[in-house]
């Protein structure tokens, strides 16, 4: 009945084997083996849109945390970025809250920001009277005892005291202002360290030791005041004498070049330059190292505790935020990375298995595991670990084996051990399914042995599950599931069923897991479970409402004690179910966490009653469920911080507050809202939300850690945005709710309406009006038809009269430009011959000389000359140019008396667009002669020199 799909799947699992799982984006703590319980959060220069340098922090405001960056002031409340620029646009280096102002220290300046209704207003500059004493002193530090707040530069210290400000003299430079209690340290640059006041500095007996070394804080751990130095080391200090503070990685500590220290409690930060964040406790004890490995930089140039005992570091580069006790640690190596499929404690010791073989690891002094390394025997894929007995059980590529007090056994030589089960109520049977057969095992002696290879079965199976009639169900790794009854001697499959179709199961999956002893399989719609007396898959419904969602699972994963985790792409959820009734107990969003499981090969395995290993892509987790429960429950709804709507055309943005009822009210015209959210929870941790506008979303949004979202082009109506998070649990909080109502356009309001409802019964009444009158004139506009008829035609026969007319006028136009250009050329020719006969007459002359007597050569060329300059033919013309250009020479004496005729006539030549060689016979000059006149014209008539004479006198 099967095909046998030995070959293809032993080659697509040899490919599998060789396949290593990297390129996970990870933001926190992705890139160490030993990441304990820490949670890191890291926000680079494009999260907050600021400087990369960030060389103060302060716990500010309401839930507000705040930093000395390159760019100015910088605020975060859990939801967005904001900075506020120093007046002189300078790196502000140092800063503080005291009451209901922020001081900040910068470049030859030192004042304070005020706080107004919980937001930042305009700077106050308090170094002003001073600028002469400050020149190119930037203020590194400052601190506050008792209501004075002290600022400091290398050169100076000043102090503001009830609104007055004072300076404490200094005879040297000094190093930094550094704080401890209710103490005030500094140190002299090369030389001791004084103790603080208003009134001066004083010496402190015996730290002339630190001359030649730089001490870079003071704080106060338990009872013990401890000075950090940059190449000595930590010093403790009871009152009267300095003694060595020894850690356990003093040489090392030294090397990483100290540069800042914090504690809280009984725990000691300390930041370095070139080694990130050393963690110690009360007995210098390394807690933590956190490199850059962590937090992608490892220059720190500030720190600060929270009120919760987290840790807010400021970097050469970008922000990190640290938490400790966090529930899941995580283990991964980028060197090594290995697939983690399953895993199991024996002996205090982890055994792996991953797609590299059966790794080992050991709990250190500090409570985390440390990697031994592979098992000699076991390199290649491994599907699972296994304790049966006192002896573990190893799936391997190659087979299955046994594994105790160091020692390696082969068990079965059936390669590719997928899964191995208890079959059924037998204590003694046990099932296994591989690449190629299904195997059967006894358990006899404290050890299993191979009890039948079943023959009649030969298919790779990923999955296997045994009912309670102990029917055997089958998840094929490539065609689907299969139900296999097996004899009762468990030597060979009696019959085999495929499931599919008719049992209404309508989608190609191979996954088959049990609920409560019952099969089900998830759909990602919801589940579904098998009913025996149909024989088909129905939805288990009376599990589905009670999920939570996680009834859209992918997977499902047993665990002891009826517990059972249900995977989702973006969310896991522990549930405990008994007797039908299903109860969340946590929810875990993988990326909250930066992990991500073996895609189709999930799997979470209970190593105690307390820990769990989650098996990823990478490496693998601990889930320590006990430090789950030691988490308060603290269930508050989100925070709509900010409501924003604008214009989609004009992209003007408004910021309207909310009534008491956190409802608003928007024109039609902003109808694009977006709204900015946070939690009350303390922030730095990644927090995930869900939103849904009703009357937009059919559901909740996919979890997110965004804190806006944006509805644009909203129609008029009334809005319910409502948005939810996770408490420390997984737990759902009440929702946090803003109704928004979108007005109409003014055509479609009420009023407009009720306008529209007026307006048709004046139209009405109107109508009914004019009807009235349109009856009672009818008659009269009858009798005036046949009028505006006989006034029509006589309308139209003038139009005939006057269209006649304007024809007749257009002939004689034309008739005259035709006599006109007849004359022209009349003139044109009589002038050219004359011209020609008086050169023909002058060549002879010239040839002949006194044969021609000098009378007769002069009277004839005189009466050339004569016939030339004649007026007569200029006064026919004159006449005729006039008709027809409309009395154009009397137009242009008007307007221009002082025209000679010479230019007259050149103006009515222009008129008839001809050119200079065309008019010069008519004037009887050469063409040079034509231009020189054309010249004197252009300035008789005031043109510029841009002006066109041609265009002007055409258009004249």
């Amino acid at each position: 009945m099967f095909k046998d799909y030995h070959n293809l799947i032993v080659k697509a699992l040899n490919r599998q084997l060789s396949f290593l799982i990297v390129n996970i984006l990870l933001t926190l703590s992705s890139y160490t083996y030993c990441q304990s319980s820490l949670l890191i959060n890291n926000f680079e220069k494009k999260d907050y849109r600021a400087g990369n340098q960030n060389w103060s922090i302060c716990l500010g405001m309401q839930n507000h945390i705040l930093f000395g960056n390159n760019n100015g002031l910088l605020c975060f409340d859990g939801a967005s970025w904001k900075i506020k620029p120093h007046p002189n646009n300078t790196t502000i280096r140092s800063v503080l809250t005291a009451k209901n102002r922020i001081y900040a220290g910068s470049f030859e300046d030192f004042g304070y920001y005020e706080i107004l209704n919980n937001s930042i207003g305009n700077y106050v500059s308090l170094a002003k009277p001073f600028r002469s004493s400050i020149h190119n002193e930037e203020f590194w530090r400052i601190v506050s005892i008792k209501d004075i707040i002290f600022f400091q530069s290398f050169g100076t210290i000043f102090y503001l005291s009830k609104d007055r400000i004072g300076k404490i003299p200094l005879d040297f430079s000094v190093l930094l202002l550094m704080q401890a209690g209710e103490n005030i340290f500094t140190q002299a640059i090369n030389g001791p360290i004084y103790r603080v006041d208003t009134l001066g500095l004083k010496q402190i007996k015996g730290s002339e030791i630190f001359k030649n070394t730089e001490v870079k804080s003071v704080v106060v751990l338990n009872s013990d005041t401890l000075f950090l130095t940059s190449t000595m080391g930590i010093f403790r200090f009871d009152g009267n004498a300095f003694t060595p503070w020894k850690t356990s990685i003093d040489i090392q500590l030294i090397k990483s070049n100290p540069n800042i220290a914090q504690s809280q409690g009984s725990k000691l930060a300390i930041g370095t330059i070139l080694e990130g964040v050393f963690i110690f406790d009360n007995k210098g004890k390394l807690l933590h190292h956190i490199d850059s490995k962590l937090i992608h930089n490892n220059t720190i140039l500030s720190m600060q505790f929270d009120s919760i005992g987290n840790l807010w570091l400021g970097k050469d580069k970008g922000i990190s935020y640290v938490a400790f006790n966090s529930p899941i640690s995580t283990y991964v190596n980028e060197k090594e990375s290995f697939a983690c499929y399953s895993g199991a404690l024996s002996q205090n010791k982890l055994f792996l298995a991953t797609n590299q073989g059966v790794y080992t690891y050991s709990l250190n002094p500090r409570g985390e595991f440390e990697n031994q390394g592979v098992i000699d025997g076991t390199q290649g894929q491994c599907w699972f670990t296994k304790q049966i007995g006192n002896k573990l059980y190893f799936g391997l590529n190659n087979g299955t084996y046994s594994y105790s007090n160091g020692n390696l056994n082969k068990v079965c030589y059936i390669s590719g051990g997928y899964n191995l089960e208890r079959f059924g109520i037998e204590p003694s049977l046990f099932i296994q399914s591989t690449y190629r057969n299904l195997v059967t095992y006894s358990y006899e002696n404290g050890s299993l042995r191979v009890n039948k290879i079943i023959p009649t079965y030969s298919s790779p199976t990923r999955f296997l599950q045994i009912d309670f009639q102990n029917y055997l169900w089958l998840g094929h790794t490539v065609t689907g599931i299969y139900r296999a009854q097996i004899s009762n001697d468990l030597s060979e499959i009696v019959k085999i069923d495929t499931i599919g179709i008719k049992n209404n199961l309508n989608i190609n999956t191979n996954r088959i897991y049990k609920i409560e002893n019952r099969i089900v399989v998830p759909t990602q719609k919801n589940i579904l479970r098998w009913d025996d007396i149909s024989e088909q898959f129905i939805p288990f419904n009376e599990i589905n409402y009670q999920l939570q969602g996680f009834e859209k699972c992918k997977a499902i994963i047993s665990l002891p004690a009826n517990h059972y985790w249900f995977i989702k792409d973006d969310e896991w959820g522990l549930f405990e179910i008994r007797y039908g009734e299903a109860k969340l107990k946590y929810r875990i969003l993988p990326q909250a966490y930066n992990i991500e499981m073996v895609d189709g090969y999930e799997n979470i395995v209970s190593l105690n009653d307390s820990l769990q290993i989650i098996c990823l892509d990478n490496g693998f987790s601990i889930l320590n469920l006990k430090m789950f429960d030691r988490i308060p429950i603290d269930i508050h709804p989100p925070i709509i911080t900010e409501v924003v709507i604008w214009n989609g055309e004009q992209n003007v943005k408004s910021h309207p507050r909310l009534n008491r009822n956190n409802e608003l009210t928007i024109p039609w015209r902003k109808n694009n809202v977006s709204f900015s959210f946070t939690s009350k929870d303390i922030i730095g941790v990644k927090h995930f939300y869900q939103y849904m506008l009703d009357g937009v979303d059919r559901e909740w949004s996919e979890w997110t850690p965004n804190t806006s979202i944006d509805y644009k082009r909203l129609s008029p109506g009334t809005y319910r945005f409502k948005v939810r998070t996770l408490d420390s649990k997984g737990h759902i909080t009440p929702n946090a709710t803003v109704t928004i109502k979108v007005l109409p356009p003014l055509y479609a309001s009420w009023k407009a309406i009720g306008f529209y409802i007026l307006l048709g019964f004046a139209i009405t009444a109107y109508t009914r009006a004019r009807y009235k009158k349109k009856v009672k004139k009818h008659y009269e506009e009858k009798r005036k038809l046949e009028l505006e008829k006989i006034n029509k035609e006589k309308e139209e026969k003038e139009k005939i009269i006057i269209k006649l007319q304007n024809e007749k006028l257009q002939a004689d136009i034309e008739n005259k430009n035709s006599q006109l250009a007849l004359s022209t050329m009349a003139i044109v020719r009589k002038n050219q011959l004359l011209q020609d006969i008086a050169q023909e007459l002058e060549g002879l002359k010239n040839e002949l000389g006194y044969r021609i007597p000098n009378k007769y050569y002069s009277k004839i060329s005189r009466l050339i000359t004569q016939d030339i300059e004649s007026d007569h033919d200029w006064e026919i013309f004159e006449k005729l140019f006039d008709q027809a250009h409309q009395n154009f020479f009397r137009r242009l004496k008007e307007n221009y008396p002082s025209l000679t005729p010479s230019d007259l006539r050149l103006c009515a030549y222009l008129r008839m667009n001809l050119s200079s060689k065309e008019i010069a016979p008519l004037l009887n000059i050469s063409i040079r002669g034509v231009e020189e006149r054309r010249y004197r014209l252009r300035k008789r008539l005031g043109l510029d020199t841009n002006d066109n004479l041609n265009d002007f006198i055409l258009k004249f």
